[in-house]
């Protein structure tokens, strides 16, 4: 059975991507908003966010498509291996966990903008994802989790990158983009090796479009996923 939970969220969740993302957003927002709620699923945790999913743990397969029928979430992030029969209204879309490749790159640390200029990252941001939605929605989701300790934005000359969480010494880092302006010169690359730096360990996602840059850039390729996304 499906049930609504409000506490003891921690011992639930397992150590990987999806459990830290759960455990962040609890300790941002708590479970007292109806737009932020976590429901235990067989021995795993669904939380739901917004239109957002993420499924943490060993789920009760026949019982979470009924969740995800009645919720209807635009995207569900969902650990492989542990895939339920997911609509065929979804998307499927590859993407593969980086952990980002130290470079000595920490001096220059000093030249990175950190929590401010929301505005000029939103910015950012809308040039480079479609989905951004309001500046108003991003900024009071942002603003929020910065001022618990959850996620921190840093701009870089014109490319800005957000840490989503950071636990059990893992830093996950996503919404890295440059302006248009601004692409080609080499500032992200330079961002995310300060940023490999300054974290004992860091990573990203990246889905198919940008597994080559990554590599390329000397990135280490550690978990493969599927993200679904409701397509229209």
């Amino acid at each position: 059975m499906i049930k609504q939970i409000f506490t003891d969220i921690a011992p639930r969740l397992t150590k990987s991507y999806y459990g830290g993302k759960i455990l962040a957003a609890y300790r941002a927002y708590g479970a007292e908003y109806d737009f932020c709620r976590f429901y235990s699923c067989g021995e795993g945790t669904v939380h739901i966010y917004n239109s957002s999913m993420v499924i943490d743990g060993n789920i009760d397969r026949e019982d979470i498509p009924l969740l995800i029928g009645m919720t209807k979430p635009m995207s569900i992030e969902i650990q492989s291996g542990e895939t339920p029969d997911i609509p065929d209204i979804y998307e499927r879309r590859h993407r593969t966990l980086f952990k980002l490749k130290k470079c000595g790159e920490a001096a220059a640390s000093a030249d990175i903008k950190t929590n401010a200029d929301k505005a000029v990252c939103y910015g950012i941001l809308k040039e480079s994802f479609e989905n951004m939605g309001s500046f108003e929605e991003w900024y009071v989701d942002i603003s929020h989790r910065i001022r618990h300790g959850v996620s921190e934005l840093f701009l870089y000359e014109s490319t800005t990158a957000t840490k989503q969480f950071e636990a059990e010494n893992f830093a996950f880092f996503s919404h890295i983009a440059t302006a248009e302006k601004a692409r080609g010169k080499g500032a992200a690359r330079r961002l995310l090796y300060i940023l490999a730096d300054k974290y004992e360990a860091a990573y990203l996602f990246a889905l198919d479009s940008r597994r080559s840059y990554y590599e390329e850039i000397g990135f280490e390729p550690v978990y493969e996923d599927i993200l679904y996304e409701m397509k229209g």
